[in-house]
């Protein structure tokens, strides 16, 4: 009986040390999880920082640009209140020259035809005139 409880004694004891050494890597890989976790929560920690930033950056910069937008929507008023003026003046200017401008325009025209009918005739008459008196002088 002596030797039963030997073998029992040494199964435990075999049973104790495998305890042991599950325990041992368990705590391991637990460690190795927590290092982990700590480097990851560390990285998060500088990922929230830079967000954080960046959104700071983000709201200056579209204050700026908010700040930037009201004189540039003044002058984009301006532009059009200016263009408008414009649009007004020139057609205004169109319609007090425009039809002064026509009128000579086709007196010029008539004075052309005029000219051109009247220099025709007049080189038809000395050219027709011209022949008749020296066929006339040449047969006396």
């Amino acid at each position: 009986m002596l030797l039963l409880v030997e073998i029992c004694v040494v199964v435990a004891s075999l049973s104790v040390v495998a305890f042991a050494v599950v325990a041992v890597r368990a705590m391991h890989r637990v460690e190795r999880a927590t290092d982990q976790a700590s480097k990851l929560t560390v990285e998060i920690r500088q990922w929230v920082g830079q967000a954080g930033e960046l959104t700071h950056e983000a709201r200056e910069t579209l204050g700026s640009v908010r700040g930037v937008l009201a004189p540039i929507g003044r002058v984009v008023d301006r532009f059009e209140i200016l263009s408008e003026r414009t649009a007004d003046l020139s057609a205004a200017v169109l319609a007090e020259v425009e039809p002064p401008l026509r009128t000579a325009v086709a007196v010029a025209r008539g004075m052309k035809s005029v000219t051109a009918y009247f220099l025709e005739r007049l080189s038809h008459r000395f050219t027709h005139g011209r022949s008749a008196t020296n066929g006339g002088s040449n047969n006396e």
